[in-house]
């Protein structure tokens, strides 16, 4: 019945071949018997499944109908856009052709958008009934959950049991005949093209050659006693691809051969069944035998000591193995068409016994211990105490299966095994995976490794550069892991795949949140345009800085304010460019600035202070890169003015930061602001009776032939007073370069203190005189004290 619309779904979209109310009518049919076989009761999982592929298609169709619509109102609008467009106070008359295509445009766009809004409809109501099918599925997969049937302890199943299996034994006995009879002819009917299981098979033996070479190559070498964790995970890699893949490309080919042959029921299913449990198995086992390597600890990935390795090996091949045998036999005796309620009592309880007996092992303790790393430590768990949590709650609920099959809840406690299962595959792959790839990808970007040395070279890095971008690479890889988890641990629940990727769809698509659009997608689109921007921004500033600036004929710190004000404005555009790829309205973006601005008046006033004085410092430059400046106690070179705050070095080699508002604030010495030269003051005092014009005439001298002290303007003596303790004079010495102070100053005094020593000119220390008052007073008290003393006679 969709089939006018089919061409609607190809890639380059055609319109429908009937007309669209046609097609309406016919969609709106397919969802009335959709609506009134879901409202009839008794509904089973399997019908509900077909209702919602139906109505999947009609949403589909209606999806390629409505597209089209609005590609042709786009169209027509643009066509209708010059015919209204008038200029005021324009009073000629309008020609009967304009107003006749005007008209007709016109009402092309009315019918087009009664298209459009028709489609909205259907797809309205598409949804909803998704949405009724997606609650009516879980109720029906809830009620047979919960369905309680015979339970093992009641006398009249173990009486009904005998006649049961030999009734299934019948059944399976009578499909193998047939099978036997028409298996072969069904292959040699030639019904089923056997063209691409052959290419399957040379595409396996290829696989397989492959992977033997790689083993010989890469894979583990028993001889070898130490290995690194690099090794080991690419030795496991490539022994897993030799132990599994072929084993699993081979079960993949018989089980395609076999449902070629047309099985009959219940073998059909038990076929199929069999198969996924046999590649089950080869996972299992080649997990233990490639990361556990019970026997061969030098290359085991997984940090588990020597015995809780055998332990949990043998626990989880056993296992596999008795899960796969216990649910296959289910299978063949229950799932062949007709009830076989005591049958299906007897073997959950079987299956939930066996099952939790051989699980119980896998779980305990003793199989998760960790490799000591001294031999006197204390043993420890693998996973900390999150995964003995984890542990418990799994053991618990494997007993609670066994007490849901003595109670009758058969299908409950059947279901629960294989969730149960499902889930710790798929989180033990999903965490295997991440060892395994984030492993490879670190091997791979090591620097004594082929793909490290070629990635080098192609970047054009040193030998023993380290990559980093590999760790983004990691990071994508454990996203993409946590979203197939959460879709697949629901899946193996009963949990509708449908209902969860259409979730996932219209969160990536768009969530209206009252009258905004949340999208993934368009995050994700404006995350990479950012990227992108910013991107370009560094390499046209990296051009500017290496190649443009160095042909002008500028100062080295105008160079540096003009990168960071290219920085400023490139990072402005990127970031506008990101919201344009959000889809952000600029209207609702000015309302959404507006209140940002309360709030930059209230807790962002400091940094947008900061900001907006770091914008007028590169304007005005009152100071630059290189500068000597002296603020609020702090001095040193000024390094870097960033878009807060500014960097200054200090000479002890420390690094300040200073809020870009104190420059502006606060008073600033600028040391090199309009001159980089400097002056070197020496305070130097003579003894009294020195020749006051001969100090002159050496202070002088020596500060002329110093080669840095400028001549213009020339040194300056002054001989200042006479003080307490000399003659006082300063030499005042001018340098080209203010980091030439310490140098000069340094030359200077050593070669002043040669020359005054030759001259034999005294330079006066400071001496210090006390006097004490009273002093016959004192000299007294001392005598009559001495004389008050016992003895004192003697003395």
């Amino acid at each position: 019945m969709l089939l006018p619309a089919l061409p609607a779904f190809a890639q380059t979209v055609t319109v429908p071949q009937r007309p669209f109310a046609q097609l309406a009518e016919l969609w709106g049919r397919q969802l009335d018997r959709v609506a009134d076989r879901l409202g009839q009761p008794g509904l089973l999982p399997g019908e509900i499944d077909v209702l919602r592929d139906q109505t999947s298609d009609v949403r589909l169709a209606v999806l390629a109908a409505a597209a089209i619509a609005r590609d042709d109102l786009v169209q027509l609008r643009a066509l209708l856009a010059p015919l209204e467009g008038r200029a005021p106070g324009d009073t000629s008359p309008e020609a009967e052709q304009v107003r006749a295509e005007r008209e007709r445009l016109g009402q092309q766009v009315t019918l087009v958008e009664g298209r459009v809004r028709q489609s909205e409809l259907l797809l309205a109501r598409a949804d909803q009934l998704l949405q009724r099918l997606a609650r009516a599925r879980g109720a029906a997969m809830v009620e047979t959950l919960v369905r309680v049937g015979p339970s093992p302890l009641s006398p009249k199943v173990w009486r009904d049991l005998g006649a049961e299996i030999a009734a299934s034994q019948a059944v399976l006995e009578r499909a193998v005949a047939a099978w036997s009879r028409k298996g072969l002819a069904a292959l040699a009917s030639g019904e089923h093209d056997l063209r691409p299981i052959g290419l399957w098979a040379l595409f396996t033996i290829a696989i397989w050659w492959s992977a033997r070479a790689l083993r010989r190559r890469l894979g583990q070498d028993p001889a070898e006693g130490d290995t690194a964790p690099r090794d080991r995970v690419v030795a496991a890699s490539v022994d897993g691809i030799g132990l599994v893949l072929v084993p699993v490309l081979l079960v993949w080919l018989v089980d395609k051969l076999l449902d070629a042959s047309l099985p009959p029921a219940p073998l059909d299913l038990l076929v199929s069944e069999t198969s996924e449990r046999l590649i089950v198995l080869f996972l299992v086992f080649g997990f233990t035998a490639t990361m556990l390597r019970p026997r061969l600890p030098a290359w085991r990935v997984l940090p588990f000591s020597d015995d809780a390795a055998a332990r949990l090996s043998r626990a989880l091949r056993r296992l596999i193995v008795g899960y796969g045998v216990l649910d296959l036999a289910v299978i063949a005796y229950v799932h062949d068409g007709e009830g076989r309620t005591a049958i299906a009592a007897v073997g959950a309880l079987v299956m939930a016994t066996g099952v939790t007996l051989l699980a119980l092992p896998a779980l305990a303790s003793r199989a998760w211990l960790a490799q000591p790393a001294t031999p006197d430590a204390a043993p420890r768990a693998v996973g900390g105490g999150w995964w003995a949590f984890g542990r418990l709650l799994l053991g618990a609920a494997m007993l609670s299966s066994v007490l849901l099959a003595l109670l009758g809840y058969s299908v409950l406690a059947t279901h629960l095994h294989s969730a149960l299962a499902g889930t710790g595959l798929v989180v033990a792959g999903a965490l295997l995976a991440h060892r395994l790839a984030s492993g490879l990808i670190e091997a791979a970007a090591a620097a004594d490794t082929p793909p490290g040395r070629w990635a080098r070279q192609r970047l054009g890095l040193a030998p023993d550069a380290q990559l980093r971008g590999h760790q983004a690479l990691i990071l994508i890889l454990d996203v993409v892991l946590v979203l197939a988890v959460s879709i697949l641990v629901p899946v193996t629940w009963g949990v509708d795949v449908d209902n969860i990727l259409r979730g996932l769809g219209r969160l990536f698509t768009g969530v209206k949140v009252g009258g905004v659009t949340i999208a993934l997608a368009d995050i994700g689109v404006a995350i990479l345009a950012f990227g992108v921007a910013v991107l370009i921004v560094r390499t046209l500033r990296r051009v500017v800085r290496d190649r443009v600036m160095p042909t002008l004929d500028a100062p080295v710190t105008l160079r540096q304010s003009i990168d960071a004000g290219l920085n400023y404005v490139g990072l402005l555009v990127a970031l506008l460019i990101g919201v344009t790829a959000l889809g952000v309205d600029f209207s609702n973006l000015a309302l959404i600035l507006g209140a940002l601005s309360v709030g930059i008046g209230l807790g962002l006033q400091n940094i947008a202070n900061n900001v907006i004085s770091g914008i007028i410092l590169l304007i005005e430059r009152p100071i630059r890169p290189g500068d000597w400046v002296v603020v609020d106690s702090h001095e040193g070179i000024v390094r870097r003015i960033n878009i807060r705050a500014t960097e200054i070095e200090t000479f002890a080699r420390t690094s300040v930061i200073v809020p870009n508002s104190l420059f502006l604030q606060s008073p600033v010495i600028n040391r090199t602001y309009a001159d980089t030269s400097s002056r070197v003051e020496i305070a130097l005092t003579v003894a009294y009776g020195s020749d006051v014009g001969r100090v002159e005439a050496i202070l002088r001298e020596v500060a002329i032939a110093h080669p840095r002290v400028l001549r213009i303007p020339g040194p300056i003596v002054r001989f200042l007073k006479l003080g307490s303790d000399g003659l006082e004079f300063q030499l005042f010495a001018f340098v080209a370069a203010l980091d030439d102070r310490v140098v000069v100053g340094n030359d200077l005094n050593r070669q002043l203190l040669a020359r005054l020593s030759e001259a034999g000119i005294e330079i006066s220390t400071r001496t210090a005189d006390v006097r004490l008052r009273d002093i016959d007073a004192l000299t007294g008290a001392l005598r009559e004290a001495v004389a008050g003393r016992p003895g004192s006679d003697k003395a």
